[in-house]
């Protein structure tokens, strides 16, 4: 790299935690270049497996880059759905979203909310006041026991939890109730449900992430004159003493930079780490325990109208919730999975005959496409004790950072936890770095 006045940063991996920083440090007169091992940027949202992209009002760090970048949920592409229960006896209700300010709103939703009998509404209410009041206390030991302990030992009883809860967790947090820690359930219940009006609505963009995100970020880029490399694979951090001096790559040629901020998963962070850090610091060390969870979606698409997009949590062995929206020419159903296909027999057959019985694929409808897709260590397992080996953005070696949505954001392992941590990345960066004359 040419050195000029601005400092310049080497950004590894451009997926949304890379793009959200090289977007904002590029912004910030900072020289950026963006190296990716794959053939275009986007990362995981590339990936047309994975669900739909929806978007809750409490993605503030999500909001804030689409503001950014000239969009706001008031846009036309933007629709709002609604957040719906699929219960034991067959009813799907929704969870009420209500336009009141404060604890009005949160008393009035719960007290409206048909998927709890009247007596659970009393005993959440009852809670909820008590903490507001401060006459309970939050236990303190969340992240060392499972939300289902936690839940079990606030009178909850089984049938709830599997019918409520766990849906809850897992789209929340892509964990079930019985594993993730009662700590990371607790925030992100409260992000989405005990904060601001606007925070629980959920918004599904008619645009695909391409269009809605990394095309938008890649022209801005362009026009800072930030440099992407593309099919470039990093071999190796080189290094002295404790500081980043440059990055290999396959072919042997070296990049230098005043910054170096990785964004790759974990576990390829860990193979371009020197040995002696990874034995050194306790920071790298705690990588390898970090744990991943693997998913897979029936995609099925039919000629069929379809008048808003759908959210509905289920509580099936085998289904943890339905997505649906309108395309142009059809609509797509998303149905993801508990388990593995490999596990499960005619899993397309009892995806489409589950959308039936809901009343959201009609009978007579022309399936034109259907098939299962695996997403192979998609999400981050949020068992107790994972929260303490997350690791933040600033790392222990001066000159590198790390972002992903794996690492410690408060969030669990979604694209708002990517978009955090690219966002922090920056700030660190662009709050150090020697001012642009």
């Amino acid at each position: 790299m040419t050195r000029t006045t601005a400092q310049s940063v080497l950004i590894l991996g451009g997926g949304p935690a890379g793009l959200t920083a090289a977007h904002y440090l590029a912004q910030r007169g900072l020289r950026v270049t963006l190296l990716d091992r794959a053939s275009i940027l986007g990362g995981s949202l590339t990936d047309e497996s994975r669900p739909f992209l929806s978007i809750p009002g409490c993605h503030h760090a999500t909001w804030r880059l689409l503001r950014s970048l000239g969009l706001n949920s008031d846009e036309r592409i933007f629709q709002k759905t609604n957040l719906e229960f699929h219960l034991p006896d067959g009813r799907l209700v929704r969870y009420p979203h209500a336009p009141i300010p404060g604890p009005l709103r949160i008393l009035f939703n719960i007290g409206c909310f048909a998927g709890f009998s009247w007596s659970e509404r009393w005993r959440l209410l009852s809670w909820l006041e008590e903490i507001w009041e401060g006459s309970l206390k939050i236990a303190t030991d969340l992240e060392h026991r499972t939300a289902q302990e936690w839940l079990t030992s606030l009178g909850y009883s089984e049938s709830l939890q599997q019918t409520i809860w766990n849906p809850l967790a897992r789209w929340l947090t892509e964990n079930d109730l019985h594993v993730v820690s009662a700590g990371s359930f607790a925030a992100s219940l409260a992000s989405f449900f005990l904060q601001r009006s606007s925070d629980n609505r959920i918004v599904v963009p008619q645009q695909s992430p391409l269009t809605l995100l990394i095309k938008p970020i890649s022209d801005r880029l362009a026009q800072e004159d930030a440099m992407i490399t593309l099919e470039t694979p990093a071999a190796e951090f080189q290094f002295e003493q404790d500081r980043v001096t440059g990055v290999r790559l396959r072919d042997g040629s070296v990049l230098q930079a005043d910054w170096y901020l990785s964004a790759v998963p974990h576990n390829h962070l860990a193979a371009l780490l020197p040995e002696r850090w990874l034995s050194r610091f306790a920071y790298f060390q705690q990588l390898s325990e970090l744990t991943t969870v693997s998913r897979a979606v029936v995609r099925i698409a039919a000629q069929q109208p379809l008048r808003s997009p759908r959210l509905i949590l289920l509580s099936d062995k085998l289904f943890r919730r339905i997505e649906a929206r309108s395309e142009p020419t059809e609509s797509l159903f998303i149905v993801t999975t508990t388990e593995m296909p490999e596990q499960t027999r005619n899993v397309e057959q009892r995806a489409a005959s589950l959308l039936q019985s809901l009343g959201l694929l009609h009978t007579s409808s022309v399936i034109t496409a259907g098939r299962t897709c695996e997403i192979h260590d998609s999400f981050l397992s949020l068992a107790p004790g994972t929260k303490v080996r997350r690791p933040l953005q600033k790392s222990p070696i001066a000159n590198l950072l790390v972002a992903g949505a794996w690492t410690d954001t408060g969030w669990p392992s979604n694209l708002e936890s990517a978009i955090v941590s690219g966002e922090r990345c920056a700030n660190i960066i662009s709050g150090h770095a020697r001012p642009t004359y």
